[in-house]
């Protein structure tokens, strides 16, 4: 079994399917990316693999441990505590930051290690400052997070994923928020992830990103997965029709 397992995943909100049976797989240390037009669903599948949504129908394992499994035609979820303990081993980067306004970037990267995990302060320092000179803004750890550039927060968002110790990371549009000219801080900071061997699964609009990144590219349409690969036969030589359409809209 793969180390990320998702099978016949169904999501439907009131009577629409956004999710159609889609499959997914991913071994440790890959990185997915997931295209596809707006309404897709590809959020929303990421979303599932962490039990912010939750689904109809399917299987859900992450390094053999099932968040949720069909038997006998029904959905069960395992318990609160196993699908909490799972999902402490992901991380989660959000387009929109969600940064603690309220907190210095220091005590951003800080606060969920300290309330979630129960870590000491002096424990958990040490770490938090590695990471901050990781992501090049150690020099900003005394200030709030208004006072930052797009560019700056979403980095100080990874630090803060990764001050967790995930063994996966998940990105959900993390440049598409931010002027152009901050994106590449961004994306640079993720391809160092990529180089370290860190598993990740990224929505993105970012397509020469995904195709430099990616061990596996998912093209995504109306709720199903149209055709997936490596980034060479995606990007390439698609198979599909509408993957090829799609391609040559977002790189003309």
């Amino acid at each position: 079994m793969a180390f990320i397992e998702m099978r016949n995943i169904v999501k439907e909100f009131g009577s629409i399917q956004v999710l159609r049976g889609v499959d997914l797989s991913l071994e440790k240390g890959q990185v997915m990316s997931i295209i596809g037009p707006s309404g897709a669903g590809k959020s929303t599948f990421l979303r599932c693999l962490n039990h912010l949504e939750t689904i109809q129908r399917g299987n859900i394992c992450v390094n053999g441990r099932y968040i949720a499994k069909e038997e006998k035609g029904k959905t069960v979820y395992s318990s609160e505590q196993e699908i909490r303990d799972i999902c402490f081993t992901m991380g989660m980067v959000f387009q929109s930051f969600n940064l603690f306004p309220h907190m210095t970037v220091l005590e951003n990267i800080m606060a969920a290690p300290i309330y979630v995990k129960k870590i000491g302060k002096e424990e958990i320092y040490p770490k938090a400052k590695a990471l901050l000179e990781k992501v090049g803004l150690w020099e900003k750890r005394t200030v709030y997070p208004g006072s930052l550039s797009g560019g700056q927060k979403q980095r100080v968002a990874i630090a803060r994923a990764l001050a967790m110790n995930p063994e996966i990371l998940l990105f959900d549009e993390p440049t598409s928020a931010l002027d152009p000219e901050l994106t590449g801080e961004v994306l640079k900071t993720i391809k160092q992830l990529a180089d370290e061997d860190m598993t990740m699964i990224i929505v993105t609009h970012e397509m020469a990103f995904a195709k430099f990144v990616s061990d596996k590219v998912v093209f995504m349409v109306d709720g199903k997965i149209e055709e997936e690969g490596t980034s060479e036969q995606i990007f390439e030589n698609p198979k599909s029709e509408r993957t090829k359409a799609f391609l040559n809209h977002t790189l003309t």
